[in-house]
């Protein structure tokens, strides 16, 4: 009698003879990669030197030759100035593993082959603020810090529920300003490529681009579609930002880089002239920025005192930072959320240490280190977690965050609209209007 295959039966074999090709494929790659690895001698290396080493020796290779180098300089600085404990094992694993890939895969391009390594390196440290920037990126970050950069001058946020671009901010005299660009409008489009979850990067880079050419956006503003087409220039950032309510003043702090100290300083004269009541200081969403600028900025609010204590990985103090006589004497509140990071979270931490103000919101981040950039031979650079920064009275907040005195969760519809955060949709900043309230009530019982 005939035999036959059911259609099971010839499904499982096709199966059974993937899953063998595949296995024999892998263990052909793998001992391929072992015999390449023999050819020079690394598989057993200890370390990086060993490895730079062994390809210096091969003559083979010369882009990870470089790139094993430039790993050995920063591995220097992070062995010098890590304020953790690392697992060399798990990092040199992870270099060894990128090493496969660039070996065996042959499909990563030369430019790519320092970063692969270097972040290889760095994800197995497991530290989220210490990493590997690029040439480019050191540029950027130079740039950053000079407060001048070349775009358009708006801080944006991605909104996940309509998937467009949301203007949040405008910086006085940018080219987005003077093309138009209002607080609340939703990028739909940029140079013709939608918005979207999978685009938002790419639409942001098109931004960038030459001084001078204008850079063509679709805007959604209250049910109009229009077209603005701001023209690129140098931007001065801008990240303090003033509104009064009645008799208080909002002062919004995106961020403590560039001009923020000397933008605060003015913006609290201005205010003081202005004989305001109150202040609500909103550092939501702040990543946080310059130890000195910060320091600055407490050091307007806060009497004679410590402003913050750098301490080392075995928590003895280095350094502090103290604060002069001169402080500002009206109630106050502060508004922070999950995303109130390292300089954000110490401005937080301080005021409430000093009792200067009330805190609404949610619990911070919880970053309580404080990085140090080191310049590497070719240009790139490395973001190094060195030290502790401590608050003036309190225990530093790394990994646990500051605890608000009122808790008030923001809506996620007003998290990803934070360009409505001040108004009658803001609950965090209703509390704040409340609070405030409270305070002049009671200063005027006790008065």
């Amino acid at each position: 009698m005939k035999k036959t295959l059911s259609l099971t039966t010839v499904f499982a074999l096709c199966i059974i003879t993937a899953i063998i090709t595949f296995v024999t494929v892998s263990v052909y790659d793998r001992i391929d990669y072992d015999h390449k690895l023999d050819e020079i001698n690394i598989r057993n290396a200890s370390n990086i030197s060993a490895l730079e080493k062994e390809y210096s020796d091969a003559g083979s290779l010369s882009s990870v030759t470089k790139a094993l180098r430039i790993l050995r300089e920063a591995k220097s600085e992070v062995d010098e100035h890590y304020v953790f404990d690392i697992d060399d094992n798990a990092t040199m694993s992870s270099v060894k593993d990128a090493l496969y890939e660039i070996i065996v895969g042959g499909d990563v391009p030369e430019d790519d082959v320092q970063t692969l390594l270097l972040r290889a390196y760095f994800s197995a440290i497991g530290d989220p603020f210490t990493m590997y920037h690029t040439p480019a990126e050191m540029n950027e970050l130079k740039n950053e810090s000079n407060a001048r950069l070349y775009g358009i001058g708006i801080y944006v946020y991605f909104d996940p529920d309509t998937e467009y671009i949301y203007v949040n901010r405008v910086m006085p005299g940018s080219p987005a300003e003077k093309a138009g660009l209002l607080r609340g409008d939703a990028i739909t489009a940029v140079e013709d490529v939608p918005v979207s979850e999978d685009t938002y990067d790419k639409c942001v880079r098109l931004v960038a681009g030459q001084m001078g050419e204008p850079i063509k956006l679709d805007v959604l503003r209250g049910g109009e579609h229009l077209t603005l087409s701001p023209v690129r220039g140098e931007v001065t950032t801008k990240s303090v930002f003033t509104e009064y309510i009645g008799d208080f003043a909002l002062i919004t702090i995106v961020e403590f880089t560039g001009r923020a100290d000397k933008d605060f300083i003015k913006a609290i004269d201005s205010a003081e002239d202005k004989g305001v009541k109150g202040y609500i200081f909103d550092v939501r969403d702040n990543p946080g920025g310059d130890l000195d600028i910060i320091c600055e900025v407490l050091d307007k609010l806060l009497p004679k005192g410590p402003i913050v204590n750098i301490m080392d990985k075995n928590q003895n103090e280095l350094y502090s930072y103290d604060s002069d006589s001169s402080s500002v004497e009206k109630p106050m509140v502060v508004l922070i959320n999950g995303n109130t990071a390292s300089a954000g979270e110490l401005f937080t931490a301080a005021l409430k240490d000093y009792q200067k103000a009330t805190i609404i919101g949610d619990v911070t981040y919880g970053k309580g280190t404080m990085q140090q950039i080191f310049p590497l031979s070719d240009g790139s650079g490395v973001r190094i977690s060195v030290n502790y920064y401590n608050p003036p009275y309190s225990e530093n907040y790394h990994l646990k965050g500051v605890t608000p005195d009122i808790t008030v969760k923001e809506s996620e519809y007003l998290k990803n609209r934070p360009f409505l955060r001040g108004s009658d949709n803001d609950n965090v900043f209703a509390a704040a209007l409340s609070e405030l309230d409270r305070l002049i009530t009671a200063q005027n019982k006790a008065a």
